[in-house]
């Protein structure tokens, strides 16, 4: 064949080439058009609209918790002195007098003999406030020395008073007053004891350290004494949220170890200052601390029930998640449906709440939906 008889045929197979493909083969590298879901046969679809539903309002902030100040004791040093021993431990559970430590104090050897002076001067003054009164009887002398011996009485038993008020602030019985009085109890030694129940929680205080008394406007806490059986929980409430805060609310708190153990107390207390560098308002509440899980300065998660109100809800079947997205599924027709995201809330009763997405009018596929996305696929 001749080279240019050649160059006619191909036209010619080429155009063969063509009519024999099918018309799937022409078809194929064609963008798909969007498919829109709608109902398969026999499929049951339930439609409904969202409703309002009331639910309590809570408002979650963090916080903090803390010894409640109205059950804690601050041991300090009643006399100055020397520590001879410490009788008690951080930890321990006291009772009210059980014994914590032992200081010798010369000034408890002063406050006992003030008082044996004033019992004395006492009798004496008595004694002469009589005799005075039986000369005055036989005008041997003038009114004016019976007045004088009458107030010095006065006097004497004021400061024997006083004597016996500074003994007992330093823990010493009634009982002991007398054996003291005849000088028979000259000790230095005085034993501190505790006021209160409560747990141990702190000790500042060694054998053969020196205490003081009355030399500080802040006085060493020798021990801390604590009731644990109720916490503090002071929360932060930032400004705009303060006017939904009311005293005798309930306070909901957790642990962020245990977020499904509650302890639950009301609010007693609502600072009227606002923190400059946060903005926040300081909100306390009493709670009782089941198990002693709540300690002093442990962060915890706080939600405040400020009441009741309306929140457009839908059935939990009517929600799907699927690559990251939240949505529901729209009828927008006769077997016509779209897809439309929404932001979900807080679940109630077998529904959740809506927060953004659909309105009331909406109809939203409860039921069956899952059908109509494998039918859509």
């Amino acid at each position: 064949m001749s080279r240019r008889g050649a160059v006619t045929l191909l036209p010619l197979l080429a155009l063969l080439a063509a009519c024999s493909r099918g018309p799937d083969d022409a078809g194929a590298n064609a963008k798909p058009e969007p498919v829109t879901p709608t109902a398969a046969p026999n499929v049951s679809v339930v439609v409904t609209n969202p409703k309002y539903q009331e639910r309590a309002t809570t408002l979650e902030t963090s916080g903090k918790a803390q010894f409640n100040e109205e059950a804690l004791a601050r041991v300090h040093a009643p006399v100055t002195g020397r520590v001879l021993e410490v009788l008690a431990r951080p930890g321990e559970v006291v009772e009210p007098g059980h014994r914590l430590l032992i200081i010798d104090s010369p000034d408890l050897g002063a406050a006992k003999s003030d008082y044996a002076k004033a019992v004395a001067d006492v009798e004496r003054a008595q004694a002469a406030h009589w005799f005075a009164n039986e000369l005055f009887e036989v005008k041997a002398v003038p009114e004016k020395e019976v007045r004088e011996a009458d107030n010095d009485y006065r006097k004497s038993v004021a400061e024997r008073e006083r004597a016996a008020s500074r003994l007992r602030t330093l823990g010493i019985g009634a009982d002991q007053l007398p054996s003291i009085a005849s000088r028979a109890d000259t000790g230095t030694r005085i034993v501190v004891s505790a006021q209160r129940s409560g747990v141990i929680v702190e000790r500042n205080v060694t054998p053969g350290q020196v205490v003081s008394y009355g030399q500080s406007d802040t006085p060493l806490n020798l021990f801390l004494i604590a009731d644990v059986s109720t916490m503090w929980v002071v929360a932060d409430v930032y400004e705009p949220d303060v006017p939904r805060v009311r005293r005798g609310q309930r306070v909901a708190v957790t642990l962020p170890c245990c977020p499904h153990d509650r302890f639950e107390g009301p609010i007693d207390y609502i600072s009227d200052v606002v923190d400059k560098d946060t903005r926040t308002v300081k909100v306390r509440a009493v709670v009782p601390n089941r198990g002693r899980a709540l300690k002093a300065e442990m962060f915890v998660k706080v939600a405040i029930a400020t009441g009741v109100g309306r929140v457009l809800t839908l059935p939990l079947s009517a929600v799907h998640r699927e690559a990251g997205q939240t949505y529901v599924l729209i009828e927008r027709g006769n077997d016509d449906y779209a897809r439309r995201p929404v932001q979900l809330g807080a679940e109630l009763n077998g529904s959740v709440e809506v927060r953004d997405g659909v309105t009331p009018e909406d109809r939203v596929v409860a039921a069956g939906s899952i059908l109509l996305k494998k039918a859509a696929q």
